[in-house]
C-alpha cells in the first residue's frame, strides 16, 4: 500500500497527550498558573494572556503608538501576514524590512530604512530558530522605537542572546494549534521594560470540559485519513494563507488557556522530540537530495514546529512539493509569497516595496512535519520522492 493511500499527513501539529488531558484536572487557577509561569520562565515583570497571538500584538502596537505618538511598525518582509495585519488593524502603517536566505532580518536592511516614525521593530523569529535580538534592539533605542520579540513560532528557541521572547522590551507568544506551547487557540504579551502597564480581564473558570472536548475533535482531525478529507474541502480553507484585519479581540478563552497551561510542563520534552526528527530528516535531505534544512547555529536550540528546507531555485521547490504531496508527505510552501507581493497590504504600506531576499526565500522554501507522522516507510518515500526530482 503506497503511504499517500494512507492518508495526508498534517504539515505540523500533534495530538494532545492524555496526560496533558488529566493535567487539566489538575490546574486549580489556570490562568493564573500559565501566566506566573511564564513570567519566571521569561524573566518578565508582566505576561497578559489574550485571545490571539494576533490580538496580543495589536494591543501592543496601539499602546506602543500611543505612547510614543509615532504611526509605523518595522515587520520583516517575509513572514506571518497576521504581524502586519496586527499593525493595520490599529491604524498603523508597515515598513518593511528585508531578509536574508534563513528568514532572519537583513541587519544592512534594517540600518538603512528611516526610523524616525517607527513605534516598534517587529523581531519573528521564524521557523522555530531564535535569530539575534541584541543588535536590533540596540538600533531600535537608538531611534526611539521598541523591539518586540515575536516567539510565536519560537517558544521555548535559545540563541546566545538568550531565549526567544524575552529579549526585546516585549516579547509575544501564541497558543495556537501547532504552535510551540498549544493550547489551540489564545497568546500572550510577555513585557519586559514597557512605560505603563496592560491589563486584561480573564474569565476565571477553567472551560475544562470545553477543553477536552476541542481536544478530542483536534486529535480525530490529525488522523491522516481524516486530515485528507478535511483538506479536500475547500471551503474550509486549509493550508490558505490570507491578510485579514478583522479577528477575535479580548481576554484569551477559558479552553484555550486550561489546554496551554496544561502543556507547558511538557513544551521542552516536545520540542526536544521534534528537534531530533528534524535532525533525522535534515540529515536524510542532505544525503539524497538538493535541498537543504535550515537549522541552527551551533549551540542554539530551536524548537522546529516544522521542518523548513531550501532548494535551489523556485522550479526545484515546485517539483519537490509536487512529489512530497503525491505522498502525502504533508509538505507545504508556508507563506505563499513575500509582503511586498501582498496586494491587500499595498495601501498600508511605506517605504520601498522592494525585498529581493524575501522573495527569493518565498521561491524556494518548502516545510515538512516535524512529527512523529513523518518516520518510517513514509519519511523513506518523502525523501525518494524529492531525490527524483532534486538530487543531490
Amino acid at each position: 500500500m503506497s503511504p499517500r493511500a494512507l492518508g495526508w499527513l498534517p504539515s505540523a501539529g500533534v495530538p494532545v497527550e492524555l496526560e496533558q488531558l488529566r493535567a487539566l484536572w489538575r490546574e486549580r487557577d489556570p490562568a493564573s498558573d500559565l501566566a506566573q509561569a511564564l513570567q519566571t520562565r521569561l524573566s518578565a515583570y508582566q505576561v497578559v494572556l489574550r485571545a490571539s497571538g494576533r490580538d496580543a500584538l495589536a494591543l501592543l502596537l496601539e499602546s506602543a503608538a500611543r505612547e510614543s505618538g509615532r504611526d509605523e511598525v518595522v515587520v520583516p518582509a517575509y513572514t506571518c501576514y497576521s504581524v502586519p495585519a496586527a499593525a493595520v488593524s490599529q491604524g498603523l502603517r508597515v515598513r518593511l524590512v528585508d531578509v536574508g536566505a534563513s528568514g532572519q532580518i537583513d541587519p544592512d536592511a534594517l540600518a538603512r530604512l528611516p526610523l524616525e516614525r517607527a513605534c516598534a521593530v517587529v523581531v519573528c523569529n521564524l521557523f522555530g530558530i531564535a535569530e539575534p535580538v541584541a543588535p536590533i534592539r540596540a538600533l531600535a533605542e537608538r531611534h526611539g522605537a521598541l523591539a518586540i520579540d515575536d516567539a510565536a513560532q519560537a517558544f521555548g528557541a535559545v540563541a546566545a542572546d538568550g531565549a526567544a521572547g524575552a529579549r526585546g522590551h516585549a516579547g509575544l507568544l501564541s497558543f495556537g494549534r501547532a504552535k510551540p506551547l498549544s493550547g489551540l487557540g489564545g497568546g500572550a504579551l510577555v513585557l519586559q521594560q514597557w512605560p505603563g502597564a496592560l491589563h486584561a480581564a480573564l474569565d476565571p473558570a477553567p472551560a475544562r470540559a470545553r477543553a477536552l472536548l476541542r481536544a478530542a475533535a483536534y486529535n480525530a482531525a490529525l488522523h491522516p485519513l481524516v486530515f485528507r478529507l478535511l483538506a479536500s474541502i475547500p471551503a474550509l480553507g486549509i493550508g490558505e494563507t490570507h491578510f485579514d484585519c478583522e479577528f477575535g479581540r479580548g481576554p484569551i478563552d477559558s479552553a484555550a488557556v486550561a489546554l496551554a497551561a496544561s502543556a507547558l510542563p511538557h513544551a521542552d520534552a516536545a520540542a526536544d522530540a521534534r528537534a531530533e526528527r528534524a535532525a533525522e530528516i535534515a540529515l536524510r535531505l542532505h544525503e539524497r537530495t538538493s535541498l537543504r534544512a535550515l537549522l541552527p547555529p551551533a549551540g542554539a536550540r530551536a524548537v522546529f514546529p516544522r521542518l523548513f528546507a531550501l532548494a535551489p531555485d523556485g522550479v526545484s521547490r515546485d517539483a519537490a512539493l509536487a512529489a512530497l504531496r503525491r505522498v502525502g508527505a504533508g509538505a507545504t510552501s508556508m507563506y505563499p509569497c513575500s509582503l511586498a507581493r501582498v496586494r491587500a497590504l499595498e495601501a498600508e504600506r511605506v517605504g520601498a516595496a522592494e525585498c529581493p531576499g524575501a522573495d527569493a526565500l518565498a521561491a524556494r522554501l518548502l516545510t515538512l512535519p516535524a512529527h512523529e507522522g513523518l518516520s518510517g516507510p513514509r519519511l523513506e518515500a518523502a525523501v525518494a520522492a524529492v531525490a527524483r526530482v532534486c538530487p543531490r
